[in-house]
């Protein structure tokens, strides 16, 4: 189980190449051990070291041998080859990041077991649409060089509509609200150029939500105090079935709880940080950061994005009731700045196996 808990970045890129062979059923390294025979560890002795061993050393090769035979034949069995000493390392940390993750989630199971034994939220798929790498709207890759293609041809579209301008507010047997009346058309029709396909467009909803359900139903932030008190409050408006709602919020609502653990007046950490002196910089007292960040948690439950095509996205005043019961009513101690982590499990493209069902809630 992946979890906030197991260590990103390089580790986790490296453990693939632990994994490449295929897998196969296996034997402990300890049962490798044990039937490894005296002669066959004696006979590795002789070729590596010779026969001048005095028997104290030769027991201690002999255990060494006895070791390194096991975890070779281990190997072997699991990966269809000997791993590399850095290959070793990596699966060494990859271990130890999933006996802590396992550790962590136990605690957090005994303090959360009523929550997390009754969560109201379960994977459930799409009834008829599977992952096709080469759907356009499946596909990121696809996909961005079809928004490119788009954006090409509304810039050629826009230079020849230029001259047409020109042309329009030329003529004289117009009125200036004619004039403008022909313009706007010339802008309609850029925006029709620049617009995606509605069909398109459904599509790539369907399959960022899958990617946001996997990370979410990944991630043990679920199950914290303060995701239940937020999923009590969207209930409690009525809105409380869209998991990919609630975890985008929490992400927002983080930054508000961290600037509010300071004092009003002073700069917020940000501008203190990464973007002290910066050219045209304008900082924000953590005043005015929880201002601002307070409209930025209603902008995320309003999302459009976080529902799919034809689902009724959250009205701004109901958000606003929402934001104003998660800001007041959610103590900010259980916020660290990095433990509403949305989107960090996400899958990505080459995570994916073609005609795979995609999780829809």
């Amino acid at each position: 189980m992946k979890s906030v808990y197991i260590i990103a970045g390089g580790i986790l890129a490296m453990i693939a190449v632990v994994l490449i062979a295929p897998q196969k059923k296996t034997a402990t390294i300890a049962e490798e051990k044990a039937s490894a025979t005296l002669d066959e560890i004696d006979a590795i002795i002789l070729k590596e070291y010779g026969a001048d061993l005095t028997p104290e050393n030769k027991e201690i090769v002999r255990q060494e041998i006895a070791d390194r035979l096991a975890r070779d034949k281990a190997e072997m069995r699991k990966y269809g080859r000997i791993l590399t000493d850095e290959e070793r390392d990596v699966q060494w940390w990859q271990e130890q990041d999933e006996a802590a993750a396992k550790a962590a989630y136990a605690q957090l199971y005994e303090e959360r077991k009523e929550w997390i034994d009754n969560f109201p939220f379960r994977p459930g798929y799409h009834p008829n649409i599977v992952y096709d790498p080469e759907n356009i709207a499946h596909s990121d890759e696809k996909f961005h060089a079809y928004r490119k293609e788009l954006e090409r041809k509304t810039d050629e579209l826009k230079d020849r509509n230029r001259d047409k301008e020109d042309d329009i507010w030329a003529r004289n047997d117009l009125t200036p609200e004619e004039k403008y009346q022909e313009c706007y058309k010339l802008y309609l029709e850029i925006e029709e150029v620049r617009k995606p396909a509605p069909e398109i467009m459904a599509e790539r909803r369907i399959i960022m939500r899958h990617k946001r359900l996997a990370g979410f139903y990944e991630q043990n932030y679920r199950y914290l105090p303060e995701f239940e008190q937020a999923y009590r409050i969207f209930e409690e408006e009525g809105a409380g079935d869209n998991p990919v709602q609630i975890a985008d919020t929490m992400a927002s609502l983080e930054m508000y709880k961290e600037a509010s653990k300071h004092d009003p007046e002073e700069l917020h950490q940000y501008f203190k940080g990464p973007m002290e002196g910066k050219k045209g910089n304008h900082p924000y007292t953590n005043q005015q950061f929880l201002d601002r960040s307070f409209h930025w948690i209603v902008n995320t439950i309003t999302d459009e994005y976080n529902f799919l095509s034809g689902e009724t996205p959250t009205s701004r005043e109901q958000a606003e009731r929402i934001a104003k019961g998660l800001v007041e009513e959610i103590p900010a101690d259980g916020f660290t700045g990095h433990t509403f982590l949305f989107g960090l499990a996400d899958p990505k493209d080459e995570d994916m196996v073609p005609g795979q069902s995609l999780l829809a809630e």
